[in-house]
């Protein structure tokens, strides 16, 4: 089991915990090598606050801190792709180098949770193509079918890989499962992997298998921890 120290990080003169953890991401329920993403629930005093919130405002100082706290820990333990959440900000960064730098063996992920207008992600696409250019980087969409995440950025923005949110796909699996594929599909002709959030049933993970997605949920829990290595 990974044991993760907290970090703490003070951000507009607030004091903040951060726990990291770990889930996988993989294309087979028997894959001991995936991909392991850094996931964190955030602290201030006794109360949790939203982790998707608290990493979009937090600066990109405080976010290299914290991948770097994260990278530090899973490189000696590991040596599967690492993602990370991370803003806009932190992409138009220098920090991303000064990664590239001290985790030179290291791929990584960057998973893009974007509450920024569409305009604002456009402007910067020269430099995503910049990252995605490094072979040991990869940008991938987070949560599609949430905020802003949606065809017109998938359209306009050459993604390695688009997450569907788990609210999405649990919806359209109950519900209509033609639409669902559909969505999968043109997905697919824009990025090159599609990953879906929330499997958390053998019926579900035989469903994404057939539609060739990568996956990620509490069906995969009892491997996130123990297939580190």
């Amino acid at each position: 089991m990974i044991d993760f120290p907290s970090v703490s990080i003070t951000h507009e003169t607030n004091q903040f915990d951060v726990f990291p953890r770990v889930e996988l991401i993989t294309d087979c329920m028997s894959k001991k090598n995936g991909i392991y993403e850094v996931l964190c629930i955030v602290e201030k005093g006794s109360k949790q606050i939203c982790p998707k919130v608290f990493f979009s405002e937090l600066s990109t100082q405080n976010s290299y801190m914290i991948h770097r706290h994260v990278l530090d820990i899973l490189t000696t333990q590991t040596t599967s792709t690492i993602s990370l959440n991370t803003n806009l900000d932190f992409l138009k960064s220098h920090y991303i180098e000064m990664l590239l730098l001290e985790f030179e063996c290291t791929k990584i992920i960057f998973e893009l949770v974007e509450t920024s207008p569409l305009h604002t992600i456009i402007q910067i696409n020269d430099r995503l193509n910049e990252i995605k250019a490094n072979p040991r980087l990869s940008v991938w969409l987070d949560d599609f079918g949430t905020e802003h995440a949606n065809f017109d950025l998938v359209n306009l923005v050459n993604f390695d890989a688009v997450k569907m949110s788990k609210e999405l796909f649990w919806e359209l699996y109950e519900n209509d499962k033609l639409l669902l594929k559909y969505l999968i599909k043109m997905i697919k002709r824009k990025a090159n992997m599609m990953v879906i959030e929330g499997v958390n049933s053998f019926d579900k993970y035989i469903f994404c298998k057939e539609q060739q997605c990568l996956m990620q949920g509490y069906f995969f829990s009892e491997n996130e921890v123990s297939a580190v290595s």
